[in-house]
């Protein structure tokens, strides 16, 4: 034990600095605490011994450290000295025995540390080792630079692009509610509610628009560094690591614990937040156990649906809890890197990429690459990686209940490179680029599009056009040479010999006009479709079983299956004409620039024309798509993914796929939009 008179002495020899002031400060401490203590507590107190081993640790919280050490033996009390490690005055604090935590210290500042154990009255311990800490600082700040991003709400859907513009599109709440209306200007991150959406921006404010009826969409004031949005209510985690929630407070889903926290996750009617050390802690509703995470177990990252909880524990395993049937991880084994759960499904990305959903069944397929994965209500939308064939990655794609279009991203996404021409089939999309090469973008399906089935790409050399169809490709080359690639089983990918100036790719068939104006086709010929007339032909469009074509004298003659009369010639000159490929419609565009369709689609409706003069037409599945004399481009019919919502600007053609579309603009680059599952609408 040391004596009160050789306390100084100690402490100008063992402080790091500043060694006389911390002297007298705690010689001033023991003073007083020797004087306040009676005689016969000197007399009766046992020998003591040296506290050891102390350890400084950052946290729990901000601005705080936690001290552990071995105990004096028999000490009544400990005496703890400390003051920053850049200088300044020691201070001093009385502690019980083992372990303290200090509040109210510089987050992120390094402290030095000394403890002591006393028996007031009678004597004190020597000075245990010195301990080093910082208090525990805030989480970073948002970085203004955003990564693209999705988010799937109830009925809506947003994402936030690269440059951090968010785009929304699906359901827009009644009386405009406006939850698919982003305000304008750049975001750092983004998350969807039921009926509501807020953003933070690169200076950690939050904003929110869409239903406020519950005051979801009032943040508080204040700098987050991060947002996430739940069924009517918000929880954000401020920049010092508290939880802030607002909104709908029915079951205490507001009512956020003190402490700071990782990452927070609004559910249904529950959030949970995940502690530093990995623990999640929820609050909430908690009829279906959805907030009672398993005991004992620690986590990478945690996902609150509407009645259920998924997390990634530390060892990437998955673990669910709540209502069924969402709560079943899936039965692949492997390292998951994120998670996000919904309604009644749940889906998760493992590290390699691949994502894998679970529970009800109408929102989890795919089985693809994926970055990033978003649930929805009823819905699915995830970012691609470029593995799906998708030449440039960040490819949007989305599965599930479209009735208000949250599965259908009304996305446009323009090439990089220039092209000559371009032509949608139903997975993949070909185009011939500037130098005469032709590259194809989406799914391979039986060797159509990205890849042959061989392995090669696209057979190289220089070509004049191309056609895609519904599993088969062909293209002209430059010394009119025709290539097919894909589906063979009735001979469509098979040409014969000779040059021709056009070629058409159709369902299981393949028609051309070769130089002398003769249609030739080859491939399935049930219908009669690949068998022409006779004649002289400007050009020839191959569909599902029917074929058109416009004669030299401008007249449409038209052959094969005709039970819904898209074979039916109508009477007039024509300029073009085009067969969908899938379905049993035709339009034209007539000598004064007027369309005209015939046939039916594939709901069983008649076809519609739109008004005014066109350059060119293109009929596609259950839409329709046309360039007017001025370059707009005009869609009709059917819009469900949304395929017949161009975007603005002047275009050369246009060409109708299944379910997307894509547009060669007058500067060469091509731009696509619709249905993107393939990633059939990302031209590189």
């Amino acid at each position: 034990m040391m004596p009160r008179r050789r306390t100084a002495e100690f402490l100008r020899a063992a402080a790091p600095a500043r060694p006389l002031l911390l002297a007298v400060a705690v010689a001033l401490a023991l003073a007083l605490l020797m004087v306040a203590s009676p005689p016969a507590a000197r007399a009766q107190t046992a020998a003591l011994g040296n506290p050891a081993n102390l350890t400084a640790t950052p946290g729990p919280g901000i601005g705080e450290v936690t001290l552990t050490w071995t105990p004096a033996a028999n000490a009544t009390l400990h005496l703890v000295a400390y003051r920053p490690v850049a200088g300044g005055d020691y201070q001093w604090r009385l502690v019980g025995a083992g372990s303290a935590t200090f509040s109210d210290l510089a987050a992120g500042q390094e402290y030095w540390f000394i403890v002591i154990g006393g028996q007031p009255g009678n004597a004190w311990s020597q000075w245990s080792n010195w301990g080093r800490a910082a208090a525990l600082a805030p989480p970073p700040p948002p970085q203004p630079d955003a990564k693209p991003a999705i988010t799937a709400g109830g009925k809506h859907t947003c994402y936030l692009d690269a440059d951090g513009i968010v785009q929304c599109w699906g359901a827009n709440g009644d009386a405009d509610r406006g939850q698919a209306d982003p305000p304008a200007g750049a975001f750092a991150a983004i998350s969807a509610g039921y009926e509501h959406t807020c953003g933070l921006r690169p200076d950690g404010q939050i904003e929110c628009w869409g239903d406020n009826a519950a005051g979801q969409s009032t943040p508080p004031p204040g700098v987050f560094a991060a947002v996430d949005a739940g069924r009517a209510h918000t929880c954000g985690l401020r920049a010092d690591g508290t939880a802030t929630c607002w909104g709908s407070n029915q079951y205490g889903q507001t009512d956020a614990p003190p402490g700071p926290f990782t990452a927070l996750t609004a559910g249904g009617e529950h959030t949970c937040g995940l502690r530093g050390n990995g623990q999640v802690e929820c609050w909430g509703d908690n009829h279906y156990r959805q907030s009672a995470p398993p005991a004992g177990a620690l986590f990478h990252s945690v996902s609150a649906g509407f009645a259920h909880t998924c997390g990634i524990k530390q060892d990437r395993s998955i673990a669910c809890w709540g209502s069924n049937p969402a709560v079943a991880p899936p039965l692949v084994k492997g390292r998951y890197a994120m998670i996000d759960a919904g309604r009644q499904h749940t889906c998760a990305v493992t590290a390699d990429n691949w994502k894998y959903c679970w529970g009800s069944n109408k929102q989890v397929y795919p089985l693809i690459f994926v970055a990033a994965v978003s649930v929805g209500d009823e819905h699915t939308c995830w970012i691609g990686t470029g593995g799906n064939n998708v030449a440039g990655g960040n490819d949007v794609g989305c599965v599930g209940d479209s009735s208000y279009g949250a599965s259908s991203p009304l996305l446009y996404r323009l090439s990089s490179e220039t092209y000559t021409s371009v032509s949608a089939g139903s997975g993949h999309t070909c185009g011939v680029r500037t130098d005469g090469t032709v590259v194809c973008w989406g799914g391979s399906r039986h060797g159509a599009g990205v890849v042959t089935d061989d392995g090669e790409l696209p057979p190289r050399g220089s070509f004049q056009s191309v056609s895609a169809g519904p599993g088969h490709t062909c293209g002209v080359r430059t010394d009119g040479a025709v290539a097919c690639w894909g589906a063979n089983w009735s001979g469509q990918a098979a040409p014969p010999g000779g040059s021709f100036q056009s070629v058409s790719a159709g369902s299981n068939y393949t028609c051309g006009v070769q130089m002398d104006g003769a249609v030739a086709c080859w491939g399935g010929d049930e219908a009669v479709q690949a068998t022409p007339p006779e004649g002289t032909f400007q050009s020839v469009s191959a569909g599902a079983s029917h074929t058109c074509g416009v004669r030299a004298d401008g007249a449409v003659a038209c052959w094969g299956y005709d039970r819904r009369g898209q074979a039916a010639s109508p009477e007039g000159t024509f300029q073009s004409v085009s067969a969908d490929a899938n379905t049993d419609h035709t339009c034209g565009v007539r000598t004064d620039g007027a369309v005209a369709c015939w046939g039916y689609d594939d709901w069983g409706r008649q076809v519609a024309s739109p008004e005014g003069t066109f350059q060119s037409v293109s009929a596609g599945t259950n839409h329709a798509c046309g360039v007017r004399t001025g370059g707009r481009v005009v869609c009709w019919r059917s819009d469900e993914y949304p395929q017949a919502t161009p975007p603005e600007g002047s275009f050369q053609s246009v060409s109708a796929g299944a379910y997307h579309t894509c547009g060669l603009r007058m500067d060469g680059r091509v731009i696509c939009w619709g249905y993107n599952v393939s990633g059939q609408a990302v031209p590189p």
